[in-house]
């Protein structure tokens, strides 16, 4: 909780450094009043950017909105600063590194992965409960027909089985992007192992990508 306070403090204290540079950059023809405004609609710009990353699930991706935040604040500072340095904006500036360079520092939270996820289909049921008994891991298993077996697993350690033919609508919506965040709400924070024929392997790849999992987080097993 705390490593997520820090990143999201990087994006608000880099807009109030702009907004800062910024308002030293006003010149005095524009007034006192126009340059709050302005140094007002900075720091809003930099809230915005942290509601929207709430709303993304790669942390991968959260970084790069940052990120782009962060260069379309140093251009507005480089073209406020190309026009001219007297001491004011030179101070300005110099504030605003300050915080850019805090901002930049506590930015980046490390990817760290919850657990394991499996996602597989011809697996045999001694195999998928090594996998399960192996720390947190969380398995959805496509089998056409669920035996006594895959029940055991399902009651003891949570295997979500998605039971139907491969073609089957229901079985392609659960094992879709939207079924498996769905069904795995952490995903994004899991290492994903996909094991099963290349179709299989496939068509899960494809939904994980839509997700945006980062691929060094995906990892594939032929059956």
């Amino acid at each position: 909780m705390a490593s997520q306070v820090k990143a999201n403090q990087g994006p608000l204290l880099f807009w109030c450094g702009v907004a800062v540079a910024e308002f030293g950059a006003i010149q005095p023809g524009f007034g006192v009043t126009s340059a709050y405004v302005g140094a007002a609609l900075l720091i809003g710009l930099g809230l915005l950017t942290l509601k929207v990353s709430d709303y993304i699930r790669s942390e991968q991706a959260r970084q790069r909105l940052r990120l782009g935040g962060y260069l379309a604040g140093a251009l507005v500072v480089a073209h406020g600063f190309g026009s001219g340095a007297s001491p004011i904006r030179v101070g300005a500036i110099v504030l605003y590194a300050v915080a850019a360079v805090m901002a930049v520092w506590h930015h980046r939270v490390p990817i760290r992965t919850r657990g394991s996820l499996v996602i597989a289909t011809g697996m045999a049921p001694d195999g998928l409960r090594r996998l399960l008994n192996s720390g947190d891991t969380v398995a959805v298993y496509r089998t056409e027909h669920a035996t006594h077996e895959l029940r055991e697993l399902e009651s003891r350690y949570g295997l979500v089985l998605v039971v139907g033919d491969e073609h089957d609508p229901r079985v392609k919506e659960r094992l879709s992007a939207s079924g498996l965040s769905r069904q795995v709400p952490d995903i994004a924070e899991r290492d994903v192992l996909v094991a099963g024929p290349r179709r299989f392997k496939q068509y899960v790849g494809g939904a994980l990508s839509r997700l945006a999992i980062p691929r060094s987080q995906i990892h594939f097993k032929s059956l």
